[in-house]
Parts: C-alpha cells; structure tokens; sequence
C-alpha cells in the first residue's frame, strides 16, 4: 500500500512541476484601430482588397495593450485581399505585431463589409498568442472616391489548449496508476 500511495504523489509531482515549466505568458484583451481605407472599387459590394490606408490609429485598448495610447499610429500591410492566406506583419503598434493567418469576407451587401481574421500576436516579452479580428467599412465613400471609413478590432483565443494538455497529462498519470495497482479485489 505505501509503495502504491508513493507511486501516486510521485505523478502528481511530475504532473505538477510539468504544468508550472508549461505556463505561458498570453497577451490578453482587445486593441481595435480606425481611420480610412482606400477599396479596389467604390463600393463595398463588389470590393476585393484594401490598397492604401488613410491615418490608421488606435481607438482603443485593453489588458495587455493598455500601455497603448488612443490616438497612436498603427503600420498595416498593403495590398491586403480580404480573402487571403499568410500575411505576416500585417499590423504593427506599440511593439506589437500581428501575423495574419488567413482572413475572409463574413458578409458584403450594399451598405457594408465585414471581413474576419485569424493570427497571431507576437511582442513585448509575451508568448504569441492566437488572436481573432473583424474589419470593417460602410457605404458612402468618402469625396466621391474609394476611400471607406473603416474600423478593425482584434481579441485574444481563450485557452490556447494548455487545459486540453494539463487534462491529458492527469489521464496518463491516472492511467499508469491503475496500471500499476492493476486489478484490486475489494475487502468484504
């Protein structure tokens, strides 16, 4: 019996000392930027990418970016399909950077566009982190021309999979302790 109750603290200090060296430090909160953009087109419906941006700058930030001023200019990567793959840097502010996996258009009528992305963000001493976003513009152009004003905001992924990983890791120790207790008859 003490050799089983050993055997048992013993994985669960492992399980223990694995999951403090895994903890990762995420970027949390949300960063959203506004300003103007220049479409392919003049009108939203029938727009396919984005081909300058006017004075992009943030309208606001949260959790981890907080240290980021409103007001503060924000690089983006030009052209930009809105139905893309990989595109890395494609923002960067306040020693930030986001690393675009892939982005779609989530809806376009006559009157507005709304493309979705996924990446990461990467910077500050922080672990990349999944983040998520939305970019949007609306009908009228602005001057008669294509310039749309538009908005972006981004959030991070809840739980990167660390709980997914911490659960499996219970279950090996879990497993190898009933493997080595094997088959326990009870005492009547």
């Amino acid at each position: 019996m003490k050799k089983i109750i050993i055997t048992a603290v013993s994985v669960a200090a492992f399980a223990v000392a694995l999951a403090q060296t895994a903890q990762a430090v995420p970027i949390t909160g949300n960063v959203g930027f506004s300003g103007a953009v220049q479409l392919n087109t003049d009108n939203v419906q029938t727009a396919t990418e984005a081909l300058t941006w006017v004075n992009p700058v943030v309208n606001g930030a949260s959790g981890s970016f907080s240290g980021i001023a409103q007001g503060t200019p924000v690089t983006l990567a030009i052209p930009w399909f809105f139905n893309s793959g990989a595109l890395n840097n494609f923002w960067m502010v306040g020693g930030f950077t986001f690393n675009l996996l892939s982005s779609h258009v989530y809806s376009q009528d006559g009157l507005f566009l709304d493309v979705v992305m996924s990446g990461t963000v990467s910077g500050n001493s922080f672990d990349p982190t999944a983040f998520t976003g939305t970019f949007q513009a609306a009908n009228p152009p602005a001057n008669g021309n294509a310039i749309f004003t538009g908005r972006m905001s981004f959030s991070s992924v809840p739980d990167g999979g660390s709980t997914v990983l911490l659960l499996g890791l219970a279950c090996i120790g879990m497993s190898l302790i009933k493997r080595k207790l094997g088959t326990v008859t009870p005492v009547s």
